[in-house]
């Protein structure tokens, strides 16, 4: 028997000594990732840099959360292993018996909630995926839109207190004030660390990605001081990464390689686990492998999501432009286009009620908007640049208007807000990201007490690039089991 030393730094990184030549050489190829980014970098355009990251070397520097993959590349019967941790580790904590569906059920369901008033039973699919993070202290949960995370999120934390505190990290200020208010409503102690806010000590500690990164520094956002860093990481013994496909590469090392790379509970909740093998290793080296699937057509074949119809809305035109920055220019200029669209929009709110517009650039939302409110619809346009407040007021009206249109930039809309009673979702011109438009589907599929179908438009034209990624996002919504149709207008003009 081979001896296989394993010394764990912390709970990231590691080194594996002893492996046989052959293994060595599996795993440097296996690991071995290329970023497609490099191809815009100096050092790749020069020759210096292959492009790739070694997530292997040589030496046997590795990351802890891949030893379950190498274990499946050598061949372990030939290995006695010794694990060695260091002195100063946290130590990983045994979080107890599982969890059933009654977990929350002395707590009411919220004003507000379609359930509102009634015990809050846990349903299978969070109980599965509970009770799986509960054996595996880091993984990734790939769990369709609508699917309850945030509960999910709120039992973990309190399954976690014995041991110490919860820190949540968000994608976006909306997200985190509908966070906190939720865990409040559930019977945490929950406070905000960012969004203009400094409420530490708590059970559990909501942050944005902006707020917790000390190396970020932002115009928005007022950076951590290193004694305000200290303060937050006190008592934490797990991190939970809300919208975690949102994270960008030196965010996640920052956040989970350095700051917190002793923290042994690591969770990150998605409903889109990136496709881009260099993104996924990103977030498998941080946070560590998919640990459950839930998609939403076993949820909307439950009952627990709104079913859909995806109406593909082709606007014909033959218009050529050189490029896709001037497609996009020409697309958004065209003011009988935008009129067509508003009139469209329009004839939507009036007879099927609240709707919500998603679009990508600012210029474009304010011009829709303002046609729009000159037919007489009740809209608002909201951007990064409209406060966090004002806009989760916004999104709160929607519980109680019926006719209302929310136009909005789908960087603050598309990923994580809970607004359940939105009977249209709208999407335009939307490009071909494979989580943007999944992400986004996801905004309509919530219940609500009046609402159990969402009407989803997808609006392009037949242009070049419009084409193109139409057909990036049918193959998506193909994948995802999601029904649609394609309707073609030839005459809008």
């Amino acid at each position: 028997m081979v001896k296989l030393l394993i010394t764990y730094k912390d709970y990231i990184h590691c080194t594996v000594h002893g492996l046989l030549s052959a293994d060595l050489s599996a795993c440097v190829k296996e690991f071995k990732v290329f970023i497609p980014s490099a191809r815009f970098q100096a050092s790749y355009k020069l020759g210096r840099w292959d492009g790739y990251k070694q997530y292997f070397t040589v030496t046997g520097q590795t990351y802890v959360n891949l030893l379950p993959r190498i274990f499946e590349i050598i061949d372990l019967s030939k290995y006695e292993i010794e694990y060695v941790y260091p002195d100063d580790i946290i130590k990983d904590p045994d979080l107890g018996d599982d969890v059933d569906s009654n977990y929350f059920s002395y707590l009411n369901w919220y004003d507000g909630h379609y359930k509102e008033g009634q015990p809050i039973i846990l349903e299978e699919h969070q109980v599965r995926v509970i009770n799986t993070c509960l054996k595996n202290h880091r993984c990734i949960i790939d769990a369709a839109t609508g699917s309850g995370k945030t509960l999910i999120s709120a039992v973990l934390a309190k399954k976690v207190l014995p041991f110490g505190k919860t820190i949540l990290i968000v994608p976006s200020k909306d997200l985190a004030f509908q966070s906190a208010n939720e865990f409040k409503q559930w019977g945490l102690d929950a406070g905000i660390v960012g969004c203009g806010i400094r409420d530490f000590g708590h059970d559990v500690t909501v942050c944005t990605w902006q707020t917790i990164n000390s190396m970020e520094r932002s115009k928005k956002e007022k950076p951590l001081t290193m004694e305000e860093l200290q303060q937050l990481k006190d008592g934490v013994i797990s991190l939970i990464f809300d919208e975690c496909h949102q994270c960008k590469s030196y965010h996640i090392q920052q956040v989970c390689d350095s700051t917190f790379k002793n923290v042994p509970i690591k969770w990150g909740l998605t409903g889109t686990v990136p496709k881009e093998k260099s993104d996924y290793y990103c977030l498998y080296t941080s946070l560590g492998g998919v640990g459950a699937v839930v998609e939403a057509k076993e949820l909307q074949d439950k009952g627990f999501l709104a079913n859909c119809n995806i109406n593909c809305v082709r606007l014909e035109d033959n218009t050529l432009s050189p490029d896709f920055t001037t497609e996009i220019k020409y697309l958004e200029s065209n003011d009988e286009r935008t009129t067509f669209i508003a009139q469209l929009l329009h004839s939507i709110v009036q007879s099927s009620g609240n709707t919500l517009v998603l679009l990508s650039h600012i210029n474009y939302g304010e011009k829709l908007t303002e046609k729009l409110i000159n037919l007489g619809t009740n809209a608002i346009f909201l951007n990064g640049e409209v406060k966090s407040t004002k806009r989760f007021e916004e999104y709160e009206k929607i519980k109680t208007e019926n006719n209302k249109c929310i136009v909005a930039i789908d960087k603050i809309a598309s990923t994580g807000l809970s607004i359940s009673r939105l009977f249209n979702l709208v999407f335009i011109d939307y490009g071909k990201a494979f989580t943007k438009t999944i992400q986004s589907v996801g905004r309509g599929l919530r219940l609500a007490k009046d609402k159990d179908f969402v009407e989803i438009y997808d609006i392009s034209s037949t242009t070049k690039y419009s084409k193109k990624h139409f057909n990036e996002r049918i193959h998506y919504y193909d994948e995802k089991k999601y029904p649609f149709r394609i309707l073609n207008i030839d005459k809008w003009k």
